[in-house]
């Protein structure tokens, strides 16, 4: 088997105090660097898997947030339309940031659909009768995660991060602290450095914009 190769991007241009100047939230803002960064690398959108902590529940563990979404993909296509306004591309990434940041809350309110779904496949026994979205191709091309990202917040660590979960996909461990932001990139070589360096272009293209855009509306 093809063996992982990984970057760590560590990027000091702004943080979390810079991008809520931007009136986003942090976690969608970085969220969304990655689909716009994986966009610019491989000229496609893909299922993109985020973990959600359920242990407000007794024995919760996990849940999914899908953040590649129609309002990601939305503001992705504007960011790479040169014929987009700077205030299009802002109201877009609001929308897909407040999507986002609504999804997490209910995954970690238990209401989720990876896990519920899980639940059911398992509950099939042999003879049952067949469950077509199971064996749907578009379900399970929407849960091939070729992105398997996780946040933690430390501003003692440099960067953290895991293997691919897809031979395909890219697996991305990030942080947003107070001033500053790490991704560590790993990947069965399919680009990891070339991943980072675009992942680190969106963040700053994207933190432009929105400034740009903001001193706009001020006029």
């Amino acid at each position: 088997s093809t063996q992982s190769t990984w970057d760590c991007l560590e990027f000091s241009a702004f943080g979390k105090e810079g991008i809520k100047k931007c009136k986003i939230s942090p976690d969608a803002f970085c969220q969304m660097a990655i689909q716009l960064a994986y966009f610019r690398h491989t000229k496609k959108n893909g299922a993109t898997y985020e973990s959600c902590s359920t242990r407000s529940f007794l024995h919760g563990r996990t849940e999914t947030i899908r953040s590649c979404s129609s309002e990601s993909t939305a503001f992705v296509q504007s960011m790479c339309d040169p014929s987009a306004t700077l205030n299009d591309r802002y109201r877009k990434l609001q929308i897909a940031a407040s999507a986002q940041t609504a999804y997490s809350r209910e995954a970690a309110l238990a209401q989720g659909v990876d896990r519920h779904l899980l639940g059911l496949k398992l509950l099939r026994k042999d003879g049952d009768q067949p469950t077509p979205i199971f064996d749907d191709p578009v379900f399970n091309r929407s849960k091939h995660w070729v992105l398997s990202t996780s946040t933690l917040a430390s501003e003692h660590f440099v960067c953290w991060g895991f293997g691919e979960v897809v031979e395909d996909g890219f697996g991305i461990g990030y942080m947003c602290n107070s001033n500053s932001m790490a991704y560590t990139i790993v990947s069965r070589c399919l680009g990891a450095k070339q991943l980072a360096d675009h992942l680190e272009s969106s963040l700053k293209d994207m933190y432009s914009m929105c400034q740009s855009a903001l001193v706009k509306s001020k006029l």
